[in-house]
């Protein structure tokens, strides 16, 4: 047999070997969707839809490491969620997958370090904020003593639930009615997590977080007027 054919042989052998092994063909998939993404033109149609296909990927993948785990109580899957969603902002933006270099590690190896070492605690402050901000995700309410006759939580849930003012189950994402502020707010307060209020209305979590965050700071003056 000539030695070409031989080479041949062994590399059909090898890449069969590689994709019988799940985490191997993982990586061969998410690599081939990095490369393609960084051919295409900044800003392109043919780029956007290549980070699409990358990101759902490496969501769909199940391994995304969960730094921390077992520390921040009940705020962790706040602070994840947001480490996630801006992780995926990030990839998306600026022509930064392009910083990724196929020849000095797998995909996954690359995002959970960023993940890890940077976008988990960035989003440590942004979810907790300062002690003396009203912060409206349940994860902190639920902190918050009970001493009072009705604790601050339920205060905000009761407002949320009673809309005094008819405005927040008018606020709605656009083309979902049914995607109103009161009924995130309730879903987050009964601690849903936006993955699961993602796969209910079918709404990207970056869609839903993002329009959420908007109403809390549009809505701020209603909610400290009502509490105080």
């Amino acid at each position: 047999m000539r030695y070409s054919a031989i080479r041949n042989l062994v590399a059909s052998d090898l890449r069969s070997f590689i994709t019988n092994d799940p985490r191997k063909q993982l990586d061969v998939q998410l690599k081939e969707l990095a490369i393609a993404a960084q051919q295409y033109a900044h800003l392109s149609k043919g780029k956007r839809i290549a980070l699409t296909r990358l990101i759902n990927a490496i969501w769909q993948s199940g391994k995304l490491v969960h730094p921390y785990k077992g520390q921040f109580e009940l705020a962790y899957e706040d602070i994840y969620d947001e480490a996630v969603q801006n992780l995926f902002f990030y990839l998306c933006q600026d022509n930064n997958i392009n910083k990724y270099d196929p020849e000095r590690g797998e995909v996954m190896t690359w995002v959970n370090m960023l993940l890890t070492k940077r976008f988990f605690p960035e989003a440590i402050p942004k979810v907790l904020g300062k002690t003396n901000e009203i912060n409206l995700e349940s994860s902190h309410w639920e902190n918050i003593p009970s001493s009072q006759p009705l604790s601050l939580f339920e205060q905000v849930r009761e407002c949320i639930e009673t809309d005094p003012e008819l405005i927040f189950r008018k606020e709605h994402i656009k083309g979902h009615p049914e995607a109103n502020f009161q009924a995130i707010a309730k879903r987050r307060c009964s601690g849903i997590s936006w993955k699961d209020i993602s796969a209910e209305w079918g709404i990207g979590i970056t869609s839903l977080h993002t329009f959420y965050q908007r109403c809390l700071n549009k809505f701020g003056d209603q909610f400290r007027g009502y509490l105080f």
